[in-house]
C-alpha cells in the first residue's frame, strides 16, 4: 500500500509522527506545559515529514487490518513516550532540589507563579525550573535533543516492538539519576544546614532563655541564600551534564 498526499508518504509519516510527537511532547524545553500542545504537535509533524526520506528504506509494511496498523502506530507512540519520559524524569531533579533547598532555607511554604507549568509552585523549585529551561536553549542542548529524536531510530529501529525489559531498566536508571542529581544540587545546603542546626543546638543549651531557632531565622534565610548562590553554578552544570549524556545516548 502506497498512499501519498502532496508527495508525502502517509503511512511512513504516521509511524514517524507517532514516536516523534510523543517525544516532543515530553522532551525538556520543547515539552514544557507553557508551550501550546498544537505548536508542539505541529513541530513534530514537520519534523516527521523532514526525516521521512532518510528513513524511507526502513519503514515496515502496514498490517493487513486496521487493528494491526493501529497497533504498529501505538507501539511507536509508546516507544516515544518511554524515551521522552526518561528525559522528563531528569528535569524533575530540579523540583527535587528545589524542595530540599526551600526546606533548608526556610522558604518551603513560599509560593509563586510558575511560567513553565502555568500554575503556582514552590519558590526555589520555580526558580530552578525557569533557569533550567533557559540553560537548555542557551547552551544549545535542544539541538542535541532534536538530533537524539532522529537518532532514536538507531537505538530502537522503526517498527520494532517496544522493549519492555529495557524500558523498565531505563525508567529505573532515569529515576535514580533524577534523585541523585537533585541531591547533588542541594547538598551544599544540606551540609550547611546541618552545621547551622548543630550550632543552634549548642547555643540553645548555653542560653536556654532565648528562642534561638526563631531569633536566627533571618540569618538562616540570608546564609542559606548565600550558600545556594555559591553552589548553584556547579549544581546546574551537573544537571546539564546528565541531560547531555542522555541526549548523546539517543544520538
Amino acid at each position: 500500500m502506497n498512499l501519498t498526499l502532496y508527495g508525502v508518504e502517509i503511512w511512513a509519516t504516521a509511524l514517524l509522527f507517532a514516536r516523534i510527537g510523543a517525544m516532543i511532547m515530553l522532551l525538556p524545553g520543547f515539552g514544557e506545559p507553557a508551550v501550546p500542545a498544537r505548536v508542539r504537535l505541529g513541530f513534530a509533524l514537520a519534523m516527521a515529514i523532514g526525516v521521512g526520506p532518510a528513513l524511507a528504506n526502513s519503514v515496515p509494511e502496514p498490517a493487513a487490518t486496521a487493528w494491526g496498523m493501529g497497533f504498529q502506530i501505538g507501539a511507536e507512540a509508546l516507544i516515544g513516550v518511554l524515551l521522552g519520559a526518561a528525559a522528563r524524569m531528569l528535569v524533575a531533579a530540579l523540583a527535587t532540589a528545589g524542595q530540599i533547598v526551600g526546606m533548608e532555607i526556610g522558604l518551603s511554604f513560599a509560593q509563586t507563579a510558575d511560567p513553565t507549568m502555568t500554575q503556582s509552585g514552590q519558590l526555589v523549585s520555580v526558580f530552578l525550573g525557569v533557569l533550567g529551561v533557559a540553560l537548555i536553549f542557551a547552551t544549545g542542548l535542544h539541538h542535541m535533543f532534536l538530533r537524539g529524536v532522529a537518532g532514536s531510530y538507531e537505538v530502537i529501529s522503526l517498527g520494532a516492538p517496544p522493549p519492555v525489559g529495557d524500558a523498565a531498566q531505563l525508567a529505573l536508571e532515569a529515576t535514580a539519576a533524577s534523585f541523585r542529581v537533585g541531591f547533588q544540587i542541594a547538598i551544599p545546603l544540606i551540609v550547611a544546614g546541618m552545621i547551622f542546626r548543630v550550632g543552634l543546638g549548642v547555643l540553645s543549651r548555653l542560653i536556654p532563655q532565648i528562642q534561638v531557632f526563631f531569633v536566627t531565622l533571618p540569618l538562616q534565610i540570608m546564609g542559606g541564600l548565600a550558600v545556594f548562590a555559591l553552589g548553584l553554578s556547579t549544581g546546574m552544570l551537573i544537571w546539564l551534564d546528565s541531560l547531555e549524556r542522555y541526549a548523546t545516548w539517543l544520538r
